[in-house]
């Protein structure tokens, strides 16, 4: 076995099935690649679909009480026999030569990481009919390889030798950095291989969508708190955008009564530049206050002169 793809799901039962068509359709030896699901704890019967697939590869369904995408990750990571880790989410969809192009950068600079885009998309058909135009736009990028696990690979082996995923997390958000700077420690490279495109299915949302993204976000909040006491320098601080904290004296109005009389005014008026500007603004702030949560649970000061 070469390749394990690893992808930990919860109540996803319907777009995991498409993702993982798309993965039964790899242009891969079909004996040489594995796919591991990991159930955090679902409640939509995703065991029983996953059992009903007929898989050209082999297929692996494991159970966990929640606990987490990254703990979830962790037990596939224990389970996989491949010398090689793909890690994706339920809501990925993989062109045919997915596989195969992670594979080529593993092969061609031995040991590293290797990153591949993640673009959006809204589409059930034709998923992939604009593709190139895609892989154009991402070769222009200027931002570097990511450390996100919607598209990550690497061996396993260096997988074991750092202990996987940091368990201290909770919830969503950055364990998958901490993750990628300890392999980056061990001096792996991360490579950017723009062939390795993959779409993240979203699809349009709504205002009955912002509870559960405001939760999110505040999870990912007081995890790049840990992540930040974990490897305190500016590179890390920079990254978890701790100067957010500087855009709540500007924008709570927006998590008020007055906020949400904005966000229906402008659903009902259709104006969907400002529907959206406000909704990302609402999700800011909730990373703000997850922030601000997470410097007093862990103990933090992220600036001296913010008190919380």
């Amino acid at each position: 076995m070469e390749v394990s793809i690893i992808i930990p799901t919860y109540n996803r039962k319907e777009i995991l099935r498409e993702a993982l068509e798309f993965l039964f359709e790899q242009n891969y030896p079909q004996d040489k690649y594995e796919i591991i699901v990991v159930d955090d704890g679902s409640t939509d019967e995703t065991e029983k679909m996953v059992n009903s697939l007929s898989s050209p590869c082999r297929l692996i369904y494991l159970y966990q009480n929640r606990k987490g995408p990254h703990i979830a990750r962790n037990l596939g990571i224990k389970n996989a026999q491949g010398k090689i880790v793909i890690f994706v989410d339920s809501d990925i969809f993989t062109p045919p030569n997915f596989i195969q192009e992670h594979m080529r950068f593993h092969k061609r600079f031995k040991d590293v990481v290797v990153s591949g885009p993640t673009v959006r998309t809204n589409k059930l058909k034709n998923v992939f009919s604009d593709i190139k135009r895609r892989k154009f736009r991402e070769s222009l990028a200027w931002s570097g390889p990511s450390l996100i696990t919607s598209n990550l690979s690497v061996k396993r082996e260096f997988l074991l030798k750092v202990g996987g995923f940091d368990e201290d997390f909770v919830g969503m958000g950055w364990h998958d950095w901490e993750l990628g700077l300890r392999l980056k420690k061990l001096g792996l490279k991360v490579k950017r291989n723009v062939e390795a495109i993959v779409y993240h299915y979203k699809r349009k949302r709504k205002l009955s969508d912002i509870p559960f993204l405001c939760e999110k976000r505040r999870e990912r909040g007081i995890n790049a708190v840990l992540y930040y006491k974990k490897h305190p320098n500016l590179k890390v601080k920079v990254g978890i955008r701790a100067h957010s904290l500087l855009f709540s004296k500007f924008v709570w109005w927006i998590d008020n009564d007055f906020g949400g009389k904005m966000l229906l005014l402008a659903e009902k008026n259709n104006s969907k530049f400002l529907l959206n500007l406000l909704i990302e603004w609402k999700l800011n702030y909730a990373y703000i206050k997850g922030l601000k949560e997470g410097m007093q649970k862990h103990k933090v000061k992220l600036f001296p002169w913010i008190q919380v």
